[in-house]
């Protein structure tokens, strides 16, 4: 699978989501029978997402929809059982050890968040680098800013006081939600 220069962002999101691939390659070839094609860009949700960002900063007003609060339709609730494994990539936890420091199907969401907020434990893994949070009343435009960072692929919703997670916002929930799909 692939695009070429011309296709437009919407079509190579739903390449994207449809293939359930992370990238796709946007190729160009400047011969007529496709020889000598040329690698022009790997395109990427986060890629497109921070593409539409940047265009809708200063303009975001101009559009109520971007300024809304995130949409319950967007949100995935888990509950407060859910464990850590389940839904966290491990692979975020491997740069500390951190895998070694816990048992990952014992520890629920809520709880890892707990152990991150203790600057004084001795099993603080989590950073807000890891693991971007966002609140129910945040626009779609600033979810939409976070997850265009290199590496979010999804962000915790949390209460505003007592950061206790409500639910999980991802790329292709807002892809989804933007494409109507």
């Amino acid at each position: 699978m692939q695009a070429g220069p011309y296709d437009s962002m919407k079509d190579i999101s739903l390449k994207i989501l449809q293939s359930s691939v992370s990238t796709v390659p946007i190729i160009h070839s400047a011969s007529q029978d496709g020889s000598f094609p040329q690698l022009l860009y790997l395109a990427s949700l986060s890629g497109i997402l921070k593409c539409i960002s940047r265009y809708f900063r200063h303009s975001a007003g101009s559009f109520p929809i971007l300024q809304q609060p995130i949409c319950n339709s967007l949100v995935k609730r888990l509950p407060q059982a859910t464990t850590f494994l389940f839904y966290l990539d491990i692979t975020a936890l491997a740069k500390d050890k951190a895998y070694a420091q816990i048992h990952l199907d014992e520890i629920s969401i809520h709880q890892a968040l707990q152990l991150g907020q203790n600057a004084n434990s001795s099993n603080a893994f989590y950073n807000g680098q890891r693991c971007q949070m966002c609140l129910r009343t945040d626009s779609l435009h600033k979810v939409m800013e976070r997850l265009a960072n290199p590496g979010v692929r999804r962000l915790l919703i949390v209460e505003a006081g007592s950061k206790r997670v409500e639910g999980v916002i991802s790329l292709s929930d807002v892809f989804r939600f933007l494409l109507g799909i």
